[in-house]
């Protein structure tokens, strides 16, 4: 019996890891500068493969990947919907560029930044709704499409109702997106997106040493289902004390890159330094 066909995720020789730009353009991020020169040094090295989201620094991770990439076909960005701003959100936008800069200067600043940031944001599943963001999202990426676009953080209840992915499955029919995505926090969500057949990516948290998702990655190869790994470094406390940053990243995305039903892992980072040890790791396996 033949394994399911698997969408293959990235271009003719793209480096086998992906960008995870949630912090481009946010109040605690890079510059918009440092930002581009990140971009430009992740295009340099052969990143193909870009995820953002519609909130990622309010819009502006979209409008500076769009700014980087341009009209360039050769490569894949993938992008969200279904949470969105508060209003007191919305009413910092117009001083963010400000903000900015007290959080570069302050690191009791960027600890209530950080704060903040880990809030659960609101969300609407309403089919108009995500057909508006997916509209807003091709706008600022100056895109007429978008290679993959995922719900963003659905509960199990939105997945086994059906309308979210079908909102989903309209605009793909629409030509405005490629494959159709679920980005998931928790195995129950994972599983009911599995479980519908219109469902072509899942983008999943693999931190360390958590087991939690091996079924959902054996479920996902059945399907002919490609899987997304965030989160692969567990966060900063995973690499600190007396672990070398360097070794333990190159090891933990060599073992992502290698993981046989793991199409591509993505890594978050606002530093080329960084950068370039996931590119170095990518590069020997």
């Amino acid at each position: 019996m033949h394994a399911p066909f698997r969408p293959n995720l990235l271009p003719p020789h793209a480096l086998q890891i992906g960008l995870g730009c949630s912090r481009i353009g946010s109040v605690n991020g890079p510059s918009k500068e440092e930002a581009r020169l990140l971009l430009e040094r992740a295009l340099v090295e052969g990143i193909r493969f870009f995820d953002t989201s519609n909130i990622y620094g309010q819009g502006d991770s979209e409008r500076l990947l769009a700014e980087a990439i341009g009209s360039r076909d050769d490569c894949i960005i993938c992008s969200k919907a279904g949470k969105y701003l508060d209003w007191k959100k919305r009413l910092l936008v117009p001083v963010k560029g400000m903000l900015q800069g007290v959080v570069q200067r302050s690191g009791q600043a960027r600890g209530t930044v950080a704060i903040a940031r880990a809030k659960p944001m609101p969300t609407c599943w309403h089919p108009n709704f995500l057909r508006k963001s997916l509209e807003a999202s091709l706008r600022r990426l100056n895109r007429p499409r978008v290679e993959i676009f995922f719900l963003h953080s659905p509960q199990v209840e939105v997945l086994q109702r059906g309308d979210a992915v079908g909102a989903l499955e309209t605009a793909q029919t629409a030509g405005k997106i490629g494959l159709v995505g679920v980005s998931v926090d928790d195995v129950a969500a994972a599983m009911a997106a599995l479980a519908d057949p219109r469902v072509q990516v899942v983008q999943l948290p693999l931190r360390p040493n958590e087991t939690a998702f091996d079924p959902v990655i054996t479920q996902a190869a059945a399907c002919g289902v490609a899987v997304i790994a965030r989160e692969i470094m567990g966060g900063p406390q995973a690499i600190s004390g007396a672990v070398d940053p360097a070794g333990y990243a190159q090891t933990r995305i060599a073992q992502m890159v290698m993981h046989d039903d793991v199409a591509l892992p993505l890594i978050g980072t606002t530093k080329i330094a960084n950068l370039l040890v996931a590119i170095a790791a990518a590069r020997n396996f």
